[in-house]
């Protein structure tokens, strides 16, 4: 048994590292077959960005964006981490080298704290991820995290 399935995370899936995409949506994860809960999405930088200003905002192809506005990840270094909340109203919380848990919990800021589950509950489509076109060549690897809630219900990476 892995260490997140003690967690209660769920079915993990990885998606290898690769290239950030410039003003265009990045398919990251395709969900098939009914209705999952995404427990947690996870990016971690392992290129660094070689361009200017640059955001980055996820989504759901049919269920439209995930976060409440874009992430500035000019500047990034390698083993930069990303992580969605799950509430639609917070933006995407990143950290150099990792995020600190502390009781289950992400901490954005000193006074802030995200779930460590996102929770989104997702049908059909793909989650996709978009940078601005000052973004230059960098790349990110990511990890998600779900329970199916329909029999069938499955995602894989892209």
């Amino acid at each position: 048994m892995a260490w997140y399935d003690k967690l209660g995370l769920g079915i993990k899936v990885n998606r290898a590292a690769a290239a950030d995409p410039q003003n265009v949506w990045q398919t990251l994860f395709t969900v098939a077959g009914g209705l999952i809960v995404v427990k947690a999405i996870v990016g971690v930088r392992t290129v660094i960005q070689a361009g200017g200003a640059s955001t980055m905002q996820l989504r759901h192809s049919v269920g439209g964006v995930f976060d409440a506005g874009t992430l500035s990840v000019a500047a990034d270094t390698v083993g930069t981490v990303y992580y969605l909340t799950g509430d639609t109203t917070d933006p995407i919380i990143s950290g150099v080298g990792g995020l600190l848990v502390i009781g289950g919990r992400v901490v954005a800021t000193s006074t802030r704290y995200g779930g460590f589950e996102s929770n989104l509950i997702v049908g059909a489509g793909n989650i996709q991820v978009t940078m601005t076109a000052a973004a230059g060549t960098g790349s990110t690897r990511y990890m998600l995290w779900y329970t199916p809630l329909d029999d069938g219900a499955t995602v894989v990476a892209a």
